[in-house]
């Protein structure tokens, strides 16, 4: 497994990469050479990028009173890696310690790898303590901060630093989420998928719905009355882990045949939750723009209730040809599909306006951190600023195209209150006949407690009177 670790080492070292994560991990399978253990391989090297990435926060804590002065990069990943696997996975001490001390000393030389070995044997002499240390951060990670109270922003920061979130995030997170993102970015979201009504199926029974269109499967039950290991509960947990997997080769069925498709929770609820408002105001005929498609997962959920997306436009090819794919998988009349930016997919010429417009708005992503642990690095002041430049332009470009009467739908999955609220309290003095006719954050885990770790989007509906 070493050459794992290795490569895992390189992938964490471009956290701060413009390439997205999953591209990184993908180009790094490619490495592993092609054998029986393969896929366990490339299982453990996400296992480890993804646990790292979530824990480092907590990891750090560990190490660095350790630290007679602070590691370089490699090392610190290095040390984050080795903790992760001694005490979130379990792995042999003697092993382990013997890994991370030859990768550094191929890394960063034979210092760095003394070094290493000595705070890491610091750390195991003393084990039991930092188990309970690292209960202690945990249960600090899930108090909830009350709903009346602004904490200082000391004790913000000591929350934030366990879930190693910067201080952007700490300066522009909408406080609802002061306490619930960072215990949230210690989840990995559940399976989810959003059902095909026009189809007519039977779904594995041991999937929870979260409304008539929206399931999930949930994780086996982990209690501690469960976990009994008696003959009888080994016997009833591995029937458990055997209907899951049949659950999970059955969804494979139904998603390549069209009847359900994998999408998160709140972007699922959104596309259930406008699709009933257009239907409710008699408008499931009029034409919808999708201003920024990506991969066409709303519009694919509004065609599917008999909304008439007319046109979608997105300037990556890639996204626009997965988008192409799912419409046939689905078979869903196609919209009008054009690549390029929102403001170059209308002639000038021809000025078209439309009674419905959904801004999908290029945002920060920090709602994903969950799913995309990675975001906590990659957004700097300078890329909020751009962002908040374009959402700015391409909610005028809405504006001037929607007709008189028209809804504007716009959402992001971020946090921060400068693209949600303070965007829009922005466009509404520009535009006074804009009128803000609902808004709300959809927190999939407020739904049910098992939904950690799912994206967290913000909505608002807008009517141009």
């Amino acid at each position: 497994m070493a050459p794992i670790r290795e490569l895992a080492l390189h992938l964490l070292l471009q956290k701060e990469n413009n390439v997205p994560f999953p591209v990184l991990l993908e180009q790094a399978y490619a490495k592993i050479p092609e054998s029986g253990h393969n896929t366990q391989e490339k299982a453990f090297l996400m296992a480890l990028c993804y646990g790292v990435l979530r824990n480092c926060g907590l990891l750090r804590q560990i190490f660095l009173p350790v630290c007679k002065k602070k590691p370089n990069p490699a090392m610190e990943t290095c040390l984050c890696l080795a903790l992760y696997e001694l005490f979130f996975l379990g792995k042999s001490e003697y092993a382990i310690v013997n890994e991370y001390v030859e990768l550094t000393k191929r890394q960063a030389g034979q210092a760095k790898a003394h070094a290493l070995n000595a705070i890491l044997h610091t750390i195991l002499k003393d084990k039991e303590r930092v188990e309970k240390e690292l209960a202690d951060f945990q249960e600090q990670i899930k108090t909830p901060i009350p709903g009346n109270q602004i904490p200082g922003k000391k004790s913000l920061r000591r929350l934030h630093q366990l879930a190693d979130l910067p201080e952007l995030f700490t300066d522009n997170l909408h406080r609802t989420f002061y306490q619930r993102i960072v215990e949230e970015s210690f989840s990995a979201p559940l399976p989810a998928f959003r059902i095909n009504r026009q189809k007519e199926m039977d779904l594995p029974r041991e999937l929870v719905r979260i409304s008539p269109g929206i399931v999930f499967l949930p994780e086996p039950d982990t209690t501690a009355e469960h976990a009994k290991q008696t003959e009888q509960t080994r016997q009833i947990e591995q029937a458990k882990q055997t209907e899951r997997a049949k659950s999970a080769a059955e969804l494979k069925r139904l998603a390549k045949q069209g009847f359900i498709s994998r999408q998160g929770i709140a972007s699922a609820l959104f596309a259930e939750i406008i699709a009933q408002f257009i239907s409710e105001n008699n408008l499931a005929d009029a034409p919808l723009w999708d201003m920024c498609c990506g991969r066409g997962g709303k519009s694919l959920a509004l065609l599917e209730k008999n909304i008439h997306v007319s046109m979608a436009s997105e300037p990556s090819q890639a996204r626009l040809d997965e988008f192409a794919k799912e419409l046939q998988r689905l078979h869903l009349p196609a919209p009008q599909i054009i690549q390029g930016p929102a403001e170059e997919c209308i002639p000038k010429s021809l000025l078209q306006e439309f009674p419905l417009i959904l801004l999908d708005s290029p945002c920060s992503t920090s709602g994903t951190i969950a799913r995309n642990p990675e975001v906590k690095y990659r957004i700097t002041k300078e890329s909020l600023a751009e962002i908040l430049q374009t959402q700015e332009k391409l909610l005028k470009l809405a504006h001037a195209h929607l007709q008189e009467k028209g809804y504007l739908f716009y959402c992001t999955c971020s946090v921060f209150d400068s693209e949600n609220k303070g965007q829009l309290k922005q466009f509404l003095a520009d535009f006074p006949a804009m009128q803000l006719m609902h808004e709300e954050y959809l927190i999939p885990s407020a739904l049910n407690s098992q939904l950690k770790g799912h994206d967290i989007l913000y909505y608002a509906i807008l009517q141009k009177k």
